[in-house]
């Protein structure tokens, strides 16, 4: 997709982006899972006991669609729910112990992908990059 000289930033990322995204997905079929399913496995690495609607906030998904990646995780026996016993209504999420070892898998990928994106630069041009790319994400409004 070349719209010409005015766009070769957007035009940069874009590629840069579409090659991260098929690397990704390249690497996450050896775990048969996808990148919403490596997310949750992250996100609840991170944040133990979690309630499903705080998942559903950080991948920016419909409840019934983290509904359906939880029950394919728990499925896989990576992930279960629990509900405490003060609040029945709520449902805490869980990394069993595969699913503990296929996040520090996961990360692995994401670890390479780092390492292969920035072997061209230097720590300097590096740290640059990360802050100019922070103020974009922080400024931009495509809205």
């Amino acid at each position: 997709m070349d719209l010409g000289a005015d766009n070769e930033l957007v035009e940069q990322i874009f590629r840069l982006t579409r090659e991260e995204q098929s690397f990704i997905q390249r690497e996450l079929k050896q775990f048969g899972i996808n990148i919403l399913q490596a997310r949750t496995l992250n996100f609840i690495a991170q944040h133990p006991a979690a309630i499903q609607k705080e998942l559903s906030r950080y991948l920016s998904k419909q409840e019934a669609t983290t509904t359906n990646i939880l029950k394919a995780l728990e499925t896989k026996k990576l992930v279960e729910r629990k509900v405490p016993a003060e609040n029945e209504r709520l449902k805490q999420l869980y990394l069993l112990p595969d699913g503990q070892v296929l996040v520090q898998k996961v990360r692995s990928v994401f670890i390479d992908l780092e390492k292969r994106v920035t072997a061209p630069l230097s720590g300097e041009e590096k740290q640059l990059m990360l802050r100019l790319l922070r103020r974009i994400n922080d400024q931009v409004d495509l809205q």
